[in-house]
């Protein structure tokens, strides 16, 4: 009976095409929840201003936090949920998903109306963040660990999100160092602030065992070096 013989070369290159494919996939969750830290991080920062006191900084952190919501909002629209669709099936999920879009972004046209010190400008721009937690809540632990796991092109899908942020991003409202960048910073260090949280809760015991380690070599020297009764003698001695 014939054999049928499978091509190393073609075994290689299923695996390594396989590989490439949950790499992307991994990018494109990750930058997601980058973006979900970078808003949430925003939405505690403008708790902390006062709109009267400083209206130019609120107005900067909020028409910031708007844009980046408008542009992770069109990339998830465009290209992530359309992929969810075809390999998940969750219709369910994906519809409230898209409500959720539709009443984030129905406040935000809103509240571009405004401006800091107008009636119910702070109220709108808090229950945009309460949506936003809410959604991100959904996303992270029900949509992204189905999607982990799903098989589709996910190789190209980054390409075609990462080409379509950088035209997205293009259209960023003008900044200043007092007023949007310093609204973009602060989204920005979210992600590191968070990741190296845990790294400063480790840290600190080995500064404490170093701490310790230079205390014991102190007294270990000092333990070694003559005493008083000891250099008098020496000295009798000469």
């Amino acid at each position: 009976m014939p054999t049928s013989h499978t091509n190393p070369n073609t075994s290689t290159r299923s695996r390594s095409a396989g590989r490439a494919s949950a790499a992307a996939r991994a990018e494109i969750i990750e930058m997601l929840k980058q973006d979900h830290r970078r808003v949430k991080t925003a939405f505690r920062h403008f708790k902390k201003l006062d709109e009267h006191r400083d209206p130019q900084g609120c107005e900067a952190l909020v028409r910031q936090t708007c844009f980046d919501l408008e542009v992770h909002t069109t990339l998830e629209e465009e290209f992530l949920y359309p992929a969810a669709r075809a390999c998940l099936g969750e219709e369910d999920l994906l519809d409230e998903a898209e409500v959720e879009h539709a009443t984030v972004k129905s406040l935000i046209n809103q509240i571009k109306t405004m401006a800091p010190g107008d009636e119910k400008y702070s109220a709108i721009f808090t229950v945009i963040g309460e949506y936003v937690n809410h959604h991100v809540k959904e996303e992270e632990r029900e949509m992204f660990p189905k999607l982990s796991h799903a098989k589709f092109d996910w190789k190209q899908l980054h390409e075609q999100m990462n080409e379509r942020r950088v035209a997205l991003r293009l259209q960023s409202p003008e900044t200043s160092r007092n007023g949007s960048d310093a609204a973009v910073e602060i989204g920005d260090e979210a992600a590191s602030q968070e990741n190296t949280a845990e790294g400063m809760s480790n840290s600190g015991g080995g500064k404490r065992r170093k701490a310790q380690s230079a205390k014991g070599k102190r007294k270990d020297e000092e333990s070694m070096s003559p005493g008083p009764e000891q250099e008098e003698n020496e000295a009798r001695e000469i």
